[in-house]
């Protein structure tokens, strides 16, 4: 994986005070080119939280003082690697040329989705990490933005589009959908192709930034899929009924962790944290809830429940208006729920945990590709991923990343799924 981060090393020099002489020759860029390359292993094997300078140091085969020369902390060696790959990213963003409006702008594209994807399956612990990462570190973070911004340029400048406002926000939620995507295409099972989903980000972003058209980005299917069966809503033990004095100090600790997670992550939030919000002691918390796990579990439980129960709501045949007011209720359900969603597609505890949160993101899944399989073209299994990856990271662009207002999000989500979605002149 050397040749992977072996990138911007012009004018490297030694942390002071290593050595009198701070330039590094090529023995001590090979030591570096070994740190990155371990700590890219490292982070794909470990959380990021969890992950210590030492492990870094003995997969590279080398001390932590010789690490300690080119690299402060843990944190100095990953932001490192973020440089490079954001190097990597705009390289990728502006390598994209013309899109024309034809069978050849949908392969050009398709070509250029396929890229992202393998340059995100290459640095894919950096993006896992780096929601972690970023965490306290405001001033580096803020780079991501940037990039996803020269992104979702590249993109209006291949397709013609005038960079307005509306535009530019528009290309920067299609953007989010793609990097989601590609981690779903990342989880897939070993062996399976990832062509279906490329084809699927590419003609949704076609269609969304060319407008539908008949025969290259909207092919009218010959026969009519077959009925989906919406998955039924995960059964769960209800929570425990407590007095009324109890349910409120309970209520209160689900509420603080709806507004701490976010914020933290859920590796990163502590128990202290949640109780430290909810104005109560350490061992208050553990009178209602016996781990972080179990706590996670209440919280999702209530929060699926509204999300499916709005999922099963959503209606594709009704006006702008319509769509809009549900998505204004998605994004309200999304906050006050702590971007539950954004959490359990992220995690990595207990098996136990992890099998419940796929199970509820089935939950949402099956329901999107029963609305979609209503149209007559798609492939619905593959645009509802893109579906899901679209209404889990629009709310969270705004309420984490702040990359733009609710309503601004909200508009450029009505407009990819009319447009983008339904094949909609909208």
């Amino acid at each position: 994986m050397t040749g992977s981060v072996a990138g911007m090393e012009s004018n490297v020099v030694r942390r002071r005070p290593f050595g009198r002489n701070p330039l590094v020759g090529e023995k001590g860029m090979d030591t570096r080119r070994r740190i990155l390359a371990a700590a890219l292993d490292v982070f794909g094997e470990e959380s990021y939280a969890e992950t210590r300078v030492e492990q870094i140091a003995d997969r590279a085969g080398c001390s932590r003082p010789a690490l300690y020369q080119y690299f402060s902390s843990k944190e100095d060696v990953f932001w490192a690697l973020a440089t490079e790959l954001g190097a990597r990213m705009v390289a990728h963003a502006d390598s994209l040329g013309p899109v024309t409006p034809d069978d050849e702008g949908v392969e050009r594209l398709r070509d250029w989705v396929r890229d992202f994807m393998e340059l995100h399956e290459q640095w894919a612990p950096v993006f896992h990490a780096f929601p972690s990462a970023s965490r306290g570190a405001a001033s580096q973070a803020g780079g991501s933005g940037a990039i996803s911004s020269r992104t979702g340029r590249a993109l209006l400048e291949a397709f013609g589009v005038p960079r307005d406002d509306a535009a530019k926000r528009l290309a920067r939620v299609l953007v989010m959908v793609l990097i989601r995507c590609s981690f779903y295409a990342e989880a897939a099972p070993a062996g399976l192709s990832h062509e279906p989903l490329v084809k699927g980000l590419a003609l949704l972003v076609h269609r969304t930034l060319a407008g539908p058209i008949e025969g290259v980005n909207v092919v009218r299917r010959a026969t009519r899929p077959k009925a989906v069966e919406v998955v039924a809503p995960v059964e769960v033990e209800p929570l425990e009924e407590l007095g009324p004095r109890a349910e409120r100090t309970r209520r209160k600790l689900l509420e603080a962790g709806a507004t701490v997670l976010p914020s933290r992550g859920y590796h990163d939030t502590r128990v202290d944290d949640i109780a430290e919000a909810a104005g109560v002691s350490h061992g208050t918390f553990y009178r209602y809830f016996d781990s972080k796990d179990d706590f996670f579990r209440a919280l999702a439980t209530i929060a699926s429940a509204r999300l499916v129960e709005l999922l099963d709501r959503l209606r594709f045949d009704g006006s702008r208006e319509e769509l809009r007011a549900w998505m204004t209720e998605w994004f309200a359900t999304y906050e006050a729920d702590g971007g539950v969603i954004s959490t359990w597609q992220d995690m990595r505890t207990s098996p136990e945990l992890r099998e419940f949160s796929q199970a509820i993101a089935v939950d949402c899944f099956t329901r999107l590709e029963a609305l979609l399989a209503k149209r007559d073209f798609g492939q619905d299994q593959v645009d509802a991923s893109m579906l899901l990856a679209l209404v889990e990271r629009a709310p969270y662009g705004v309420f984490t990343l702040g990359f733009m207002s609710r309503s601004q999000a909200i508009e450029a989500s009505v407009t990819i799924v009319r447009r983008g979605f339904l094949g909609l002149e909208d």
